[in-house]
């Protein structure tokens, strides 16, 4: 399978040429393996380099970390930036992973022009992140951005009083008119953004993330989009569903993670119970693997992320977490157990894998038979999916699952579990497909090691 690809035929020194990118970067890129411009850095470098307020739209893994880093690298050198001006460039990021992942890409580039900078996550204190050598380029999450700005009280804040350059990493779920966006709001109140050039980026378009960035900034925006790529973005990828019980569903889940032990593979759950029961399982049944969730605090999350971007193959358990933003090397499969809430996030989840150029990769998706309506769905979005026949020893699998769930913390840890995914399954948004009243418990509570369902769930409609 030949993946669609994501390169034009001009190279970094061809941008140079033109004037738009220093020696120094272009050596730096070379370093890092890069030569050539993928076709949204191609579109965006330019009118980023004159100032333009720029929304961004690529599909995951299209190179649009790098479409803006360095156009914002270039213009810090060439205003002569530097520490004691405080920060020229904030790069905000909706989660830590993000953060730590275009920190990453970030460091060669600024290690090359002598540039300094910083990366604000849960965890980090700020004195010691920036006092010592201050920072140009400022690398932050929400939350720990809005604390690093204080307040009147504060007896330090981050100084952004010459901020140039204002980035939104993933930008539909920072205004996503929730949470985030109040964040945002409260760091925009407090920057100079008459002064300051604003870049929106993004893998989906959506009207109220355009709604809310032009009411937010007060500004228009030059859309750069790569409408044929985001079309074709997941044909690269091998994709298939498998038709299963819902009292083989956890078994079938065991027998694929064995049969894909020398792989790497992210496999997707909808709440963070069941990923953390499903961990425990799989443990218990000598699996090789790792689990991230959004409850975990900071060092956990971190750790996690680290080891499994390291890893040459093993399994991380997930949830939506991962979907989006994430770009981990070498990913070769990827499993979604729990159908996800929105068919857009199908899309997100398998685009974690066959990510950069040249690359392929495979999916698969668990889906009950009274769920296949779901595959018709995605055959409406361009997403090219076949049924996968897969057979396993699933009732041997059953009772050893079982055996282990006599023990009392993992039983309580499957009641739990149990209970969430019900709850879940109950507020899915496509409910004609995913319908809990054709959720048989008695069948289901047998994928949670149970032969009878563990507890009573109240009215379920």
């Amino acid at each position: 399978m030949e993946p669609p690809t994501i390169l034009t035929n001009k190279t970094f020194d061809w941008l140079k040429h033109r004037g738009l990118c220093s020696s120094t970067t272009v050596d730096a890129l070379r370093d890092m393996g890069y030569s050539q411009l993928t076709t949204i850095q191609y579109h965006s470098m330019p009118k980023l380099l004159t100032k333009q307020n720029v929304f961004l739209h690529a599909r995951t893994g299209s190179g649009k970390t790098l479409a803006f880093l360095i156009p914002a690298v270039e213009r810090l050198k060439a205003m002569n930036f530097h520490s004691a001006h405080g920060v020229g460039v904030l790069i905000v990021s909706p989660t830590r992973e993000l953060a730590l992942q275009t920190a990453s890409v970030l460091s060669p580039l600024i290690k090359a022009h002598a540039l300094s900078s910083a990366t604000l996550v849960g965890g980090t204190k700020l004195q010691e992140s920036l006092i010592k050598e201050g920072a140009v380029i400022v690398v932050a999450t929400l939350g720990k951005l809005l604390e690093a700005l204080g307040d009147s009280s504060s007896s330090y804040a981050l100084p952004v009083h010459k901020l140039r350059i204002l980035i939104l990493d993933e930008a539909d779920r920072i205004l996503d008119d929730g949470a985030h966006t109040q964040s945002l709001r409260k760091i925009v109140s407090k920057l100079p953004l008459d002064k300051v050039q604003k870049v929106l980026v993004s893998a989906t378009q959506s009207t109220n993330c355009t709604k809310l960035s032009r009411e937010i900034f007060d500004a228009e925006f030059t859309i750069i989009s790569v409408e044929q790529e985001q079309k074709v973005s997941t044909k690269h990828i091998k994709q298939n569903y498998i038709k299963v019980m819902a009292e083989d569903r956890l078994a079938l889940l065991i027998t694929v993670i064995r049969t894909l032990k020398n792989k790497k593979i992210i496999v997707f759950f909808n709440s963070s119970h069941s990923v953390k029961f499903h961990y425990q399982i799989c443990l218990k049944m000598g699996l090789d693997v790792i689990h991230s969730v959004g409850q975990n605090n900071q060092e956990k999350r971190c750790k996690a992320y680290i080891k499994f971007c390291k890893l040459k193959q093993g399994a991380l358990l997930t949830t939506g977490l991962a979907e989006r933003g994430w770009d981990i090397p070498g990913v070769q499969w990827i499993v979604q157990y729990d159908p996800p809430h929105k068919p857009q996030d199908y899309i997100h989840r398998v685009g974690r894998t066959g990510r950069g150029e040249g690359n392929v990769g495979q999916a698969v998706l668990f889906l009950r038979p009274e769920e296949e309506e779901f595959v018709s769905i995605l055959k409406g979005m361009n997403v090219e999916i076949d049924l996968l026949e897969f057979q396993g020893r699933v009732e041997e699998i059953k009772s050893q699952v079982q055996d282990l769930v006599k023990d009392t913390e993992l039983n309580q840890s499957a009641q739990l579990a149990y209970k969430k995914f019900v709850r879940a399954y109950q507020c899915h948004n496509l409910r004609k497909i995913f319908n809990i009243k054709n959720l048989d418990l008695s069948k289901l509570c047998i994928s949670f090691g149970f032969s009878v369902p563990p507890m009573e769930l109240g009215h379920l409609s």
